[in-house]
């Protein structure tokens, strides 16, 4: 996984890409405030992750991440899933309680899990950009603090029916047996116990 916001890019927005995606003249930009909204959204985590203050109300952080063809082929082909599309952009509202997030990182054994997200993502096919929007709610189970074990939980696919196909039997095959389940947890628990610390004593 690259730089910031493993903990919120992989559950929300990555989690979704990894289940609905696995070449056109004119490739999707990444938006100008893209990177800008990703450090700001990290830096608000982190500060929670490492102060576990304020425990009150939501974390909430609007986010937007464009990928280019060639990375997302190299992801899907660690799981060994095809990826026949161009670059892609997905984004989504994140919102999840700031109480549970510290719960699950002081508890002994907790799940930490989120509502239902919309993610909604651009997707590069046969010369234009096709939207698909996903339902998911992921659930992730920590044990000491430290993340174990994660679920997709995809719920709806609007979009053609090639995507909708690829999305529900990749999200069922990472539920199921796992197969970016390792890469995933592993970059969830740097972002967590190595960069926040980092992140925080920074600010």
């Amino acid at each position: 996984m690259s730089r910031p916001l493993a903990a919120i890019r992989c559950l929300a927005i990555g989690l979704a890409l990894q289940a609905a995606l696995a070449a056109c003249a004119m490739a999707l930009e990444e938006h100008k405030d893209e990177r800008a909204k990703i450090k700001a959204c990290e830096a608000s985590l982190c500060a929670l992750v490492v102060k576990r203050t304020p425990r009150d109300g939501a974390f909430a952080c609007k986010l937007s991440k464009t990928w280019a063809k060639n990375d997302i082929k190299k992801g899907s082909a660690s799981g060994k899933i095809g990826w026949g599309f161009g670059d892609a952009r997905c984004s989504v509202d994140l919102k999840l309680s700031r109480a549970q997030i510290v719960e699950v990182l002081t508890s002994p054994k907790a799940t930490l899990y989120f509502p239902e997200h919309a993610v909604t993502c651009d997707v590069e096919r046969d010369g234009s950009v096709t939207p698909v929007t996903l339902r998911l709610a992921p659930k992730v189970e920590f044990k000491n603090g430290r993340a174990a074990k994660a679920w997709i939980n995809l719920k709806h696919v609007d979009g053609p029916a090639t995507l909708k196909g690829l999305a529900f039997t990749v999200a069922k095959l990472e539920d199921r047996i796992g197969i970016f389940h390792k890469p995933l947890i592993n970059a969830l628990n740097k972002q967590l116990h190595e960069k926040c610390p980092k992140v925080a004593s920074a600010r």
